[in-house]
């Protein structure tokens, strides 16, 4: 019988390997090792990595916002150098037509780095929309008035800036309630533009070397910030001046602080492989020391830069990272740098180095030891400007300037304006305004030569001390006392305080004198001399205040020029003398009418056209007119004003050189001007009188006038010896009160004389 077959006996276990179980330790080592070098320290290390991206992101959107804030400032400021101005006040109050010609030119865009520039009425009309193409101002209304329509419809007191698209372009505006030179008023709205093309944008951002930035639409709800494999972005949304953004401010920055870490856990996973925990170790330890310790400085670093920001984060490190904090400090400083230039701008004047008057009241402000004020003006400017070029007038004013601040550390010189400066002092004693004026009045040695300049100044001061401000309005009332008295320096006190406010009130009621019949013009007739028949009169302005009584020309027509007025008035008196002169050819078929013509006048671009257009409506001949100038008007703009002296003289109305013979007028000018007559200031006939100098001046000026076809009138003629001696001189005409004093038409035309032979035509 057969036993049952037994079950295959199993195999013995194979004996473990000594080097699989030594590998298998060292896998149970290492992989926990490795894993915490390749992975969690990594991990860890990239989101510090990350952190410091998203400060750095966070900063270099700031900064780009700052930058773009600080562009809003700039065109802010400029802005405010035109808004906080009589002459735009008086523009927009329709009373200043040549602010435009003066202001509105290629250099204002340029220096102020604007490209559209517009000002509103207090009615909500567009006075001026221009921007410039080229060298070329040019009209832009419809530009504008989208402009204007992004502003609130209630500017706050500051003004009001932004970021707006303008037919898909980003625009930075600024926006301002246009007021007069001391604040006060209401004038409508003065607005600068500047286009934020890809170039300005760059150049505001450092030429993208720090951070690239670029503008876009659909704005989002908040600011964000995104972070791709090379680069993050911050999109940040601009505000306008009004309602919701329109644009979207995007910074990207190369994600540097992730590709210096990517390359040092690379390191780390090489040195985790070759070297093994020892060496993994090691490695750790050093991470600890040189990276994580410097990022976690950097990071208390950042967080003293928001309390301190002269703070800078270490950069002694000369890894990635070191290179990191540099290029951080580099911005910082580069926006440190940009907010003290702003600064330096807003309080100092580029030209002379002296404060403007935000920074010299900001300097002030507060300080009750301000003891005097003196400012001067600098006249002439335009005509000077117009002779040797900006840069004579420019090196002219830094002269000054610097002579202002020799006058002694307790003293404060600051430039109020294009063609005013002033002067502060804290010395107990105040100040020898005259002696300071005749100091500044010394020659000027510069490369055309010696300079002469005759300064006009106001000056005020308050032994016990005064607010800056106050004291510089003081001053100023004293200045405009000189200025219209033709005095070089004005003093202030309280009856010259109170005589402003009395032309301030003359300023609110000359605007309606004429049609409550207090203005009416006089003549003064110009005589022969031989015969004693009268060949003309001129026509002289005069306003009967109900209250103050007669009011002096020298007091109401520099008011009138200062407002504007002078245009309304100045054709008033036009049309009125040609008409009434006109109505008296009746009982004198040969009258003629002279009439004085204000600078301001002289200076609208379209004068002549206006004066032709009266004589066309009211259908007299030209030759019934004779406009009288001066020098001095002629010379602020002789391009201009030789233009419509020109036209004038062509239709047949006769042009007059008034005052000849005072101040600078000079013989040349009178082979320069279109001119038919001069009118010899009532100084060189006095003067001859008492056997001076320019008793033979008065002689060669009458003889010259002759040889170059010219009429002479001689005016001043108070006496029998002073019309005697123009006979001896062989004047042909005379003007004076020995001869008549100015009165009404209807009263003076019965005391005309008849010629005893033919008149000679004036």
């Amino acid at each position: 019988m057969s036993r049952p077959a037994l079950p295959p006996l199993a195999p013995p276990p194979s004996p473990q390997s000594l080097r699989l179980q030594v590998l298998a330790l060292l896998l149970a080592l290492f992989v926990p090792l490795g894993i915490s070098a390749l992975v969690v320290i990594p991990g860890v290390m990239n989101d510090r990595f990350a952190q410091i991206e998203r400060a750095q992101l966070r900063q270099a959107a700031e900064i780009a916002e700052a930058n773009l804030r600080a562009e809003q400032d700039r065109v802010g400021l400029f802005v405010l150098n035109f808004s906080l101005w009589t002459e735009t006040f008086e523009y927009a109050a329709g009373r200043n037509p040549g602010y435009l010609a003066a202001n509105l030119v290629p250099g204002t865009f340029k220096g102020g780095r604007v490209d559209y520039w517009g000002i509103q009425a207090p009615d909500g009309r567009v006075l001026s929309a221009a921007t410039l193409r080229g060298e070329q101002v040019t009209p832009a209304p419809q530009v504008l008035r989208a402009l204007f329509a992004q502003l609130p419809q209630r500017l706050p007191p500051g003004g009001s800036s932004g970021v707006v698209a303008l037919g898909g372009r980003p625009v930075v505006v600024a926006a301002r309630v246009i007021t007069r030179d001391d604040g006060q008023g209401q004038g409508g709205v003065m607005l600068l533009a500047r286009e934020l093309t890809p170039e300005v944008l760059s150049s505001l951002m450092y030429n993208q070397r720090a951070f690239g930035a670029r503008l876009s639409p659909t704005p989002p709800p908040a600011t964000t910030y995104v972070f791709g494999p090379d680069e993050g972005r911050a999109r940040l949304a601009l505000q306008p001046p009004s309602g919701p953004p329109q644009l979207v401010l995007e910074v990207s920055q190369p994600r540097a602080v992730s590709q210096a870490g990517a390359a040092t856990t690379q390191q780390l996973r090489l040195a985790v492989i070759l070297a093994g925990l020892l060496t993994a170790t090691g490695l750790l330890l050093f991470l600890n020391r040189r990276v994580l310790n410097v990022v976690e400085g950097y990071k208390r670093d950042v967080q003293q830069i928001a309390h301190n920001p002269a703070h800078r984060l270490d950069g002694r490190d000369r890894t990635e990272l070191g290179l990191l904090a540099g290029t951080i400090n580099e911005l910082l400083d580069h926006l440190q740098a940009r907010e003290a230039q702003l600064r330096q701008r807003a309080q100092h004047d580029e030209l002379t180095g002296a404060y403007t008057l935000a920074g010299l009241l900001e300097r002030l402000d507060g300080d009750q030891t301000v003891r005097g004020a003196l400012v001067v003006e600098l006249p002439r400017l335009q005509e000077w400007t117009g002779l040797y070029g900006e840069h004579f007038v420019d090196t002219l004013i830094a002269a000054l300037a610097a002579r202002l601040r020799a006058a002694g550390p307790e003293h404060l010189s600051a430039r109020l304006s294009t063609t005013t400066m002033a002067l502060v002092t804290r010395a107990p004693q105040g100040l020898d305004p005259s002696a300071l004026l005749s100091q500044l009045e010394q020659p000027f040695r510069l490369t055309e030569g010696e300079v002469m300049v005759k300064l006009t100044a106001g000056y005020a001061e308050a032994p016990g001390g005064l607010a800056a401000q106050t004291l510089l309005r003081h001053a100023g009332i004293a200045l405009q006392h000189a200025l219209d008295h033709h005095e070089p320096l004005g003093l202030f006190t309280e009856t010259l305080l109170q005589r402003s406010q009395e032309a301030h009130l003359l300023e609110t009621q000359l605007p309606g004198a004429a049609a409550r019949g207090e203005l009416f013009l006089a003549y003064q007739p110009v005589m022969e001399v031989t015969t004693g028949a009268w060949v003309s009169v001129e026509a002289l302005l005069r306003w009967t205040h109900p209250v103050y009584g007669p009011v002096s020309p020298a007091t109401f027509v520099p008011i009138a020029e200062r407002s504007g007025q002078i245009y309304a008035l100045g054709d008033w008196a036009l049309r009125a003398a040609v008409r009434e002169v006109l109505q008296a050819r009746a009982v004198w078929p040969q009258a003629r009418v002279n009439v004085n013509v204000s600078p301001v006048q002289l200076l609208m671009p379209d004068f002549a056209a206006r004066v032709l257009s009266v004589l066309e409506t009211l259908q007299a001949p030209a030759e019934l007119l004779t406009l009288e100038v001066t020098e001095s008007t002629v010379m602020q703009n002789v391009s201009l004003a030789c233009t419509h002296l020109h036209h004038l003289r062509e239709a047949g109305v006769r042009i007059a050189l008034d005052d000849f013979g005072s101040g600078h007028s000079s013989l040349g000018v009178l082979t320069e001007l279109p001119l038919d007559v001069v009118k010899l200031d009532r100084s060189f006939l006095r003067a001859s009188l008492d056997g001076t100098q320019r008793a033979a001046l008065l002689h060669g000026s009458i003889r010259l006038a002759a040889d170059l076809g010219l009429s002479v009138v001689a005016e001043g003629v108070e006496d029998e010896d002073m019309l005697q001696r123009l006979r001896d001189l062989q004047c042909t005409y005379a003007q004076g009160y020995y001869i008549a004093r100015p009165q009404p038409l209807a009263t003076l035309l019965p005391q005309r004389p008849s010629a005893a032979s033919p008149v000679t035509e004036l």
